[in-house]
């Protein structure tokens, strides 16, 4: 009886020593196992990330491009608004020079005549009135500022179509003397010809009118020449 109760006891713990080790084994082989598949798992790339990934390097890269060319493109257009406002302004400056410096006005208070030249050929001769007692300045002048009216209260006095050449509204080109209502006074046109104003160079309206509309703003290509040949 006690031999087989010792034998049962050895076959006992066998048995749990076989469990145990079969335990063992299975339990290591569950942990390499799922070792295993978590590692493929972090290893493993799909072809749609593959793809998910070249897109965005793509975007990327044109992203970039599309910066870069847009600002090359930025300074070529500011090169180009600068180069046309360049060409623009030559032209300006040419065109003005073509049709402007050519010009010179000669007044002769002895003769009271004006003349005007162009490219130095005479092309204009006007009446004029200059300053009684010698009060038109004489010397070498320039084109100033030009308004289509004036009235003067201290003389009783007014003018169409004065165009300044000294000291910018005091010695005027303008018409013969009217009044306040812009009616010409009979009395002083008829003294065209002779020296009769205060230092302003009188015309008949149409000849002020003349120099008011052709002779240009630009005074540094005008020359007027005040002269007296006495």
């Amino acid at each position: 009886m006690k031999r087989k109760q010792s034998k049962i006891a050895i076959a006992t713990v066998v048995i749990l020593f076989i469990v145990a080790g079969l335990m063992s084994f299975l339990g290591g082989s569950e942990v390499v196992s799922v070792f295993s598949r978590y590692n493929s798992n972090q290893d493993q790339t799909t072809p749609q990330d593959n793809q998910t990934s070249y897109h965005n390097q793509q975007n990327g890269t044109a992203e970039n491009s599309g910066g870069n060319n847009q600002g090359t493109e930025n300074n070529q257009n500011a090169e180009v608004q600068q180069q046309e406002s360049a060409n623009r302004q030559q032209e300006t400056a040419n065109s003005q020079e073509t049709q402007q410096s050519h010009y010179r006005i000669d007044v002769d208070v002895t003769e009271q005549i004006v003349r005007i030249y162009y490219r130095d050929s005479e092309i204009k001769q006007f009446t004029a009135s200059t300053g009684v007692n010698n009060l038109t300045p004489l010397g070498d002048f320039e084109i100033q500022n030009r308004g289509e009216w004036f009235f003067s209260e201290k003389y009783q006095q007014g003018a169409k179509y004065w165009v300044s050449f000294k000291d910018w509204g005091v010695y005027l080109f303008h018409s013969v003397p009217m009044d306040e209502q812009k009616k010409m006074i009979a009395e002083e046109a008829t003294k065209l010809g002779t020296p009769a104003s205060h230092g302003c160079i009188r015309l008949e309206v149409e000849n002020a009118k003349w120099i008011y509309d052709n002779i240009p703003q630009e005074r540094r290509c005008i020359f007027i020449n005040v002269i007296n040949d006495a």
